[in-house]
């Protein structure tokens, strides 16, 4: 079963998030993120959504004991966010960290909130692209239970063809559920079978 990527807030994606874009590039203000800098940190309240012009980032989630897990990966022209905790004025609960020197544009949630929220009859409503968002988080919980690491392995190289160049081997293995090791013999069959060998 191949499923979408958890936020893949990519702006080709749901017509709707065309707005989002287009509000964040009009108002949001230019930030350069250097590697290993934290767009969001566990326990720390993260006010902001944005969207990126350059670089990548990770969620990360340290386990009991005490291991990263790699939750997903953004790169250019996707937003990042974690919205729901900041919505509901709590802290985040991961960690979102630059992979290399990026440029992304922010804007405050509070400060705008009546761009991404809608009230009729006395009743608050997100805007549809809130629900799109959304909806990447779920498919994502569907993907860690459904896919087989080879099926997230392959929709990871679909989706970023330069990812090894990008992205160090053990959190590539930690996003796919398995050692570096497993991760390395899947990506000689995967370079066997596209050059016929296989």
């Amino acid at each position: 079963m191949q499923m979408p990527d958890f936020e893949i807030f990519n702006e080709t994606s749901d017509s709707d998030l065309k707005e989002l874009k287009r509000m964040i590039l009009e108002c949001g203000e230019r930030t350069v993120i250097a590697k290993g800098d934290y767009f969001a940190e566990t326990g720390k309240y993260c006010g902001r959504i944005a969207y990126i012009c350059h670089g990548s980032f990770k969620c990360v989630r340290t386990d009991s004991r005490g291991r990263e897990r790699i939750l997903s990966f953004m790169f250019e022209n996707e937003f990042i966010a974690d919205y729901i905790p900041a919505r509901n004025g709590s802290p985040s609960m991961l960690d979102i960290m630059a992979m290399e020197d990026s440029v992304a544009y922010m804007i405050d949630i509070e400060r705008y909130r009546g761009f991404f929220e809608l009230e009729t009859d006395g009743r608050t409503y997100v805007r549809r692209f809130i629900e799109v968002l959304a909806f990447g988080y779920m498919w994502k919980t569907l993907s860690l239970a459904c896919e087989t690491p080879e099926e997230r392995y392959f929709g990871l190289q679909k989706r970023v063809p330069d990812i090894f160049s990008r992205v160090n081997l053990k959190d590539i293995a930690s996003y796919i559920g398995v050692t570096p090791e497993t991760l390395s013999r899947m990506r000689t069959a995967y370079l066997r079978r596209s050059d016929g060998k296989y």
